[in-house]
C-alpha cells in the first residue's frame, strides 16, 4: 500500500461503522491497479476483498481524468452481485494533480426502497379511501334536496341555521325528516355541516325529534 494512504484506513472503518452494514467502504490504491483494494468494510455487497484489482468502473473514472476537475463525484448507478441499483460515490485522494487513491462508498438501498414502496402504497391507499369517503359524503342531489327543503321551510335559512339554538335545530331536523330529506345518501353529512354540528350530534337530533313526534 502507498504509505500516503495509510492514514485513510481508519477513515474506512469510521465511515463503515457510522453508515451501517448496508454500506460498503473501499479504499483503492491507484498506484497498483492489480491489487488496488487496500482496505474494505462490508465487502459482501460487491463481493470484493483486500488485494482485489481495480474494477472496470474505477478504471473508467481514472481514464476520464475527472479527478483533475473535481474532488469527488457521485457515480452513475451500478449493479453489484446482481442486486438492484446501488447508490455510489467516489472521493479522490490526490498528490498535487496525481491520483494516488480513491475512497469509494456503495450503499445498498434495497431495504430502504422496500420501506419506501410500502409507505407509498399505504399513502396511495389512504388517499384513495379519503377520496372515496369525500365523494360519498354528499352528492349533488343531496345538496340540492337539502337546500330546497330548507328554502321551503325558511327562505332565509342561509343566515339563520348557524345561529339557531339546539331546540330550534331539533325542530328543523324534525320537519326535514318528515319531508323525507334524509332518504338521500349524504344529506345528513351536508346538513350537519350547515348546522355546524357533528354527524353523531345530528343523529341525536333526529332521535330526539322522533321522540318529540311520538310524544305529540
Amino acid at each position: 500500500m502507498n504509505k500516503e494512504l495509510e492514514v485513510y484506513v481508519t477513515l474506512v472503518d469510521f465511515l463503515a461503522e457510522f453508515m451501517g452494514e448496508n454500506t460498503e467502504v473501499v479504499l483503492h490504491d491507484m498506484t497498483d491497479w492489480h491489487h488496488s483494494v487496500v482496505a474494505i468494510r462490508n465487502g459482501y455487497i460487491s463481493g470484493r476483498k483486500v488485494g482485489d484489482p481495480i474494477t472496470e468502473v474505477s478504471l473508467r473514472i481514472l481514464k476520464s481524468q475527472i479527478h483533475l476537475k473535481k474532488d469527488f463525484i457521485w457515480n452513475d448507478p451500478v449493479k453489484l452481485k446482481k442486486k438492484e441499483t446501488i447508490r455510489s460515490g467516489t472521493w479522490f485522494i490526490k498528490d498535487n494533480e496525481n491520483l494516488i487513491g480513491m475512497l469509494c462508498i456503495n450503499s445498498d438501498d434495497e431495504e430502504i426502497i422496500k420501506v419506501r414502496d410500502i409507505l407509498n402504497r399505504m399513502i396511495k391507499k389512504n388517499v384513495e379511501i379519503k377520496t372515496e369517503v369525500d365523494a360519498e359524503k354528499y352528492s349533488v342531489d343531496a345538496k340540492e334536496l337539502v337546500d330546497k327543503h330548507l328554502t321551503h321551510l325558511q327562505p332565509k335559512w342561509a343566515v339563520k341555521v348557524k345561529m339557531m339554538k339546539k331546540k330550534e335545530k331539533v325542530e328543523l331536523v324534525r320537519k326535514l325528516d318528515e319531508m323525507g330529506t334524509f332518504s338521500v345518501k349524504g344529506s345528513i353529512w351536508y346538513l350537519a355541516n350547515l348546522l355546524n354540528v357533528s354527524v353523531p350530534t345530528l343523529y341525536r337530533y333526529i332521535a330526539q325529534a322522533k321522540e318529540i313526534e311520538d310524544q305529540g
